[in-house]
C-alpha cells in the first residue's frame, strides 16, 4: 500500500502514477492546479499485515485483470526511501538479485536469489544480459556462442532457421498489436475516407514476411485477449480499385504523404521503405521517408509535432480488451497521438467500464471496436508471435498469454 501511496502522489512524478486513477482519493494527490491536498489515497485501507483493501471512484469491469500490471508491484521500504539509488542497485523479491552495481551501458550481471520462495524459480546461478545497439550484432554473437538467448531481428527473417537449425523457438502468444498511427487532426488525414483507402492500398500478407513470427492484423485487438474478434476492420484487405475509389472522392492526396520511422533499427527502415512503395505504386503517392532515432520520435509524438504517419505497436499492460481500446482510442489515451477524439467512443467505454455482468462489459468493449473500425483513426498492420534463438540444452517458458521468457528457462542436465 506504501508503494501505490508513494507512486500516486504527484510530485514524486512516477511513470505509473496514472495506474491509480480510478482510486478514490487520487484528485487529492493529483490537483489539477496548486499542491495536493493528502499523500495517501483514501480509498486503501489496511485489514492486517498481508491485506488491504481498494474502493474505486466508480465501477470499473476490468479492474481486478489490472492487478496484474508490472506498474502496480510492491517496492521494498529501502527503495521508497531513496529511489534513485535503486535505479542502481534494485531490491526485489524475485528468483535473481543483481549482483553488484548497475551501470548504464554496461552488462548487467545477476545471481540466483536463494531466498525466493517460488516454486519456479529457474535453474541457471548467474544471469548476464548484454546491451547492443545493432541487432544484427547481437544474432551474430549468439552464431559465435557468446550469447545463449536472442531476438531474431527482421532482416534475418529469411536465414534464421538455417543459421541456428533447432536452436529457436516461437511464442505462442500475439499479445500485441503492430499499427499505423495517423495524424487524424490535419489533412487530409481528417478525412476517413484517406485513412481507409490507405489501408486498402497495403498487402498485409507481404508486409508480414518482412518480420519475424507476425501474421496480418484484421482487427484492433490481440488475439490472446479474451473477446477478441477476427475480421472487424473491413479495411484491413487489399483492394487497390476500393483504394483508388475513396482516394479519388476525397479529392486526392496533395503534396508528400511523411512517414516517420525508427532509424536506428535497420528493419523498420526496409518496412517503412515496403509501405510507401505500396502506397507510391498502388495510389501514385509522393513519399517522403524520415528516419529518427526512436527515443526522438516517441517524445515528439507525444508532444503532436509528427506531420505524417508513424509506425507503431501496443501490447497491453493487463489482458483485456479495455487495455486497447483505451490507451489507443479514448481521448485520454496514453497512446492515443494521432488525437483522435469521439466523444461517443469515451460515453462507450464509461458505459462498458461499470458494467458488472463480464460477459456483458465484453459485448460493449466489441461494440466500441466497430464503431471504430468505422472511422479508422489508425491503420492495423499485424500481429507477432516473435521468434528467438536459444542455446542447446536452454528451452525459454512459452506461455499462452504472454511472451517467450529468457529467464524462466529449463536448462538440460
Amino acid at each position: 500500500m506504501d508503494t501505490w501511496n508513494y507512486t500516486a502522489y504527484a510530485p514524486h512524478a512516477f511513470a505509473n502514477n496514472g495506474a491509480f486513477q480510478r482510486v478514490e482519493g487520487y484528485e487529492d494527490l493529483n490537483p489539477a492546479k496548486g499542491k495536493p491536498k493528502a499523500t495517501t489515497l483514501s480509498g486503501l485501507k489496511v485489514v492486517d499485515d498481508l491485506t488491504f483493501t481498494v474502493t474505486l471512484k466508480g465501477a470499473f469491469s476490468p479492474y481486478p485483470t489490472t492487478l496484474s500490471y508490472l506498474g502496480v508491484a510492491a517496492l521494498s521500504a529501502e527503495t521508497l526511501k531513496d529511489p534513485d539509488q535503486f535505479k542502481h542497485k534494485p531490491i526485489g523479491y524475485g528468483a535473481y538479485q543483481l549482483d553488484g552495481g548497475w551501470k548504464a551501458g554496461q552488462p548487467v550481471r545477476l545471481m540466483r536469489n536463494k531466498d525466493y520462495a517460488g516454486k519456479d524459480a529457474p535453474q541457471a546461478d548467474h544471469i548476464t544480459f548484454r546491451f547492443f545497439s545493432n541487432p544484427e550484432t547481437a544474432y551474430n554473437e549468439f552464431l559465435a556462442g557468446n550469447v545463449d538467448y536472442v531476438a531474431v531481428p527482421s532482416s534475418k527473417i529469411d536465414s534464421y532457421k538455417t543459421d541456428a537449425p533447432g536452436k529457436w523457438s516461437q511464442a505462442k502468444a500475439a499479445a500485441g498489436i503492430n499499427y499505423l498511427n495517423l495524424p487524424v487532426t490535419l489533412k487530409p488525414y481528417t478525412d476517413t475516407r484517406v485513412r481507409r483507402a490507405l489501408s486498402l492500398a497495403l498487402d498485409r500478407d507481404s508486409l508480414a514476411k518482412l518480420k519475424p513470427g507476425n501474421f496480418p492484423a484484421t482487427s484492433f485487438t490481440a488475439p490472446s485477449v479474451d473477446g477478441h474478434r477476427e475480421n472487424t476492420c473491413s479495411d484491413c484487405r487489399l483492394d487497390v480499385a476500393r483504394a483508388k475509389k475513396l482516394l479519388r472522392e476525397a479529392g486526392g492526396f496533395p503534396g508528400k504523404l511523411r512517414l516517420f520511422f525508427a532509424s536506428d533499427n535497420p528493419g523498420e527502415q526496409v518496412y517503412a521503405e515496403a509501405l510507401g512503395n505500396m502506397w507510391r505504386q498502388k495510389l501514385g503517392l509522393k513519399i517522403q521517408y524520415v528516419g529518427k532515432p526512436g527515443a526522438e520520435i516517441g517524445p515528439l509524438a507525444n508532444a503532436g509535432k509528427l506531420d505524417g504517419i508513424r509506425i507503431m505497436g501496443w501490447g497491453h499492460d493487463y489482458p483485456a480488451l479495455e487495455d486497447y481500446l483505451t490507451p489507443m482510442f479514448a481521448s485520454y489515451g496514453d497512446v492515443n497521438t494521432g488525437r483522435y477524439r469521439d466523444a461517443k467512443v469515451d460515453r462507450m467505454l464509461g458505459e462498458a467500464n461499470t458494467q458488472v455482468d463480464q460477459a456483458q462489459a465484453t459485448r460493449d468493449y466489441q461494440a466500441i471496436e466497430d464503431r471504430i473500425a468505422e472511422q479508422m483513426p489508425v491503420l492495423p498492420l499485424s500481429h507477432s508471435r516473435d521468434v528467438y534463438l536459444h542455446a542447446e540444452g536452454v528451452e525459454p517458458l512459452n506461455a499462452p498469454f504472454a511472451n517467450v521468457d529468457p529467464v524462466r528457462s529449463t536448462f538440460a542436465d
